[in-house]
This record gives structure tokens, sequence and C-alpha cells, in this order.
């Protein structure tokens, strides 16, 4: 099995490197604050690191910053992380797991989220009884680990993130190489059942039906559960076509999904 693993910096010492070191992973990604004000506690972060690399020979360490504060940011970085390390294992079973006792409060509800969104996420949250906020480092002597819980989490369907990817990917990428904020209705159904194919109907040789077919399907599978489920987009009538838009939610959202590989490949079309 292909480990991963994913801490944040912070005033800690042990808490960070006992689970590491426990965990022997194949990766680790260490990652800092970066925003505003700039880390703190770098001098940890070269500790930290000093002792993985003397203890784990093999562990290939990769460096990172995100804002602490800016949680899509934060998540964003993980959909990055998690999907190109699931390209590289390729047949490889490959599992994460997430340091939850480091980085911010921000941090924490954007590791959970992940959690959610994908799998083969481990939270775990490393603590000892010796506490001191005002000691060097903040937890000493033997490290425990409490599993937060997992809950059922309402997220889109595959088919609906893809659709969400196509249509931010036909807004930055126009047929006259314009970039815009809505797409016509036409040109993302177009995408979704001929150029991607990520939905189907049944064939038809008339085309007029066939595009019938489409837009029923369109309306019904994507259109409606985006609108009024998620309210991830919405519509304005353009002559005999529509205008899709993203809504403020479904802009953050689909900026998230865009960093996860969900198997389009854009390139490639």
């Amino acid at each position: 099995m292909r480990k991963i693993h994913i801490t944040y910096n912070a005033q800690e010492k042990k808490r960070i490197t006992d689970p590491i070191l426990s965990d022997e992973p194949n990766v680790l990604y260490y990652i800092c604050h970066h925003g505003e004000n700039e880390d703190v506690f770098l001098d940890y972060k070269k500790s930290n690191i000093e002792t993985i690399k003397e203890n784990l020979k093999n562990c290939k360490i990769m460096e990172k910053d995100v804002n602490f504060i800016d949680y899509y940011d934060i998540i964003s970085n993980l959909a990055n992380i998690i999907s190109s390390e699931i390209v590289k294992s390729k047949d490889e079973e490959i599992f994460f797991t997430i340091n939850m006792g480091t980085g911010s409060k921000m941090v924490a509800i954007a590791n959970i989220d992940a959690n959610r969104l994908w799998d083969n996420i481990k939270l775990i949250y490393p603590y000892s009884l010796d506490y001191d906020p005002s000691a060097e480092s903040t937890h000493s002597g033997i490290m425990y680990s409490a599993e937060p819980p997992e809950f059922k989490f309402n997220k889109p369907t595959i088919e609906l993130i893809k659709a969400m990817q196509i249509l931010y990917w036909l807004m930055k990428h126009d047929k006259f190489d314009r970039e815009r904020n809505f797409v016509l209705q036409r040109d993302w159904q177009e995408a979704i059942f001929n150029k991607y194919k990520i939905r189907t109907v049944k064939k038809n040789e008339n085309s007029r039906d066939r595009d019938t077919s489409e837009k029923m399907s369109l309306n019904r599978a994507i259109i409606n559960p985006l609108t009024v489920k998620w309210k991830f987009i919405y519509r304005e009538k353009q002559g005999r076509d529509y205008k899709i838009y993203f809504t403020d939610a479904g802009n953050k959202m689909v900026r998230v999904f865009m960093n996860f590989n969900y198997g389009i490949n854009f390139e490639e079309k």
C-alpha cells in the first residue's frame, strides 16, 4: 500500500513527528502557512523535517504553503494533493492520513470536508496528557490518538461534479477564445452528451428527437438538481436558448472540484 501523510506546521514537535514515524509514509506533505503574515513557526518546521529525514530515509517530503485562514485555498490544495497522488499510484492501493492536531481551525474544517468528499482518507488527532501552552512544544510525553467520528455527508454525484467541471471549462475556453461568466445551454449540452459523453440518451437517428431527449435528460438529471437542490447554477433566457451561470457558492465549489481529477481530460479535446 502506498501511504501519504499530510500535516500542517505548528508549535509542535512530537505531535507532528511521532505519527509520521509510526506510520512510515511513502510521501509526506508538510504544509506551512502563507498569507498576509508569514508562518511564525518555521524553526519547528526545520526541526521536524530534520527529525523525519534522520529516521525515515525513504520518505519523500513535499513542502507546500497555503493560507491557513482561507478555506478554499486549503481544500483546493488538498484536492490537488489527493488527486495527483491517486494518478501517481496507478493500480497500487493508496491511503491518506491527515493530522488534525496541526494547523488552524479553518484547516481542521477543510480537512473534515476533504475526508467527506474523497475516499481513503483517515483523520487522526494526536494528543498527550502533558500539555503546556507556554512550553517550547505544547504537547510532550507519550502521544495518544483520538479518531474523529465519520458521519454521512451529502455531496453532489460524480456526474454533477463532472457537469460543473465541463461548465467551468467552457467558460474559460470559449470556441472564440473568450473568457465569459456564462455558457449557452446548447453548448453545455453538446459537451456533456457528445464531446465528453458523461451522460447518454437512447440512440435515435432523428437528430431532432435526439436533441429533445438530451434536453429533457439534461434538465431532469443535471440542471434541476444543480439549480434547486444545490443552488450552484442559475439560468437566464437568451432567445430560444438559456445562458447558464454559476452562483457565488457554485463558483467557489467548482474551483475546488477543478483541482481534483474526476476522469475528464480536457486537454485532449
